[in-house]
């Protein structure tokens, strides 16, 4: 199944990052693979698609050196990071807005819950409010 979140600020964007590596760390997850996407505003990337493992305390950092040394943008380009030995993904997407998947209930309701508090809209949302 999968959630995401209405349209984030680049702070929120950014702070989620963070927040969605601490989520996985908190989990024992060691590391992830991070993969970027295409977009029309960053045509020097070249490896597109191609699947970096990164230590899950490194993924906000080698995120950033993408920024400053291929023209990646967070938010403008596609993001996705899967954990190693955990049953979710991230995607971070040139949207602005974070889409999560999983088959594990209880990730979803840990990331529902999370979101939820930070004020964030859900769609699906399982209150029937949007």
């Amino acid at each position: 199944m999968e959630l995401l979140t209405n349209i984030l600020s680049e702070k929120e964007f950014r702070d989620e990052l963070r927040d969605a590596m601490a989520f996985l760390a908190n989990r024992g997850v060691r590391d992830a693979a991070v993969a970027f996407g295409f977009a029309q505003a960053s045509p020097g990337l070249e490896d597109v698609g191609v699947r970096y493992t990164v230590p899950i305390a490194d993924v906000d950092s080698f995120i950033v050196d993408r920024e400053r040394t291929k023209g990646f943008r967070l938010g403008v380009c596609d993001c996705w990071i899967e954990p190693s030995d955990l049953d979710a993904r991230f995607h971070f997407c040139n949207d602005r807005d974070i889409h999560f998947t999983s088959e594990s209930a209880e990730l979803l309701d840990s990331i529902r819950t999370h979101w939820r508090t930070k004020g964030f809209k859900i769609y699906p949302d399982d209150l029937g409010t949007v």
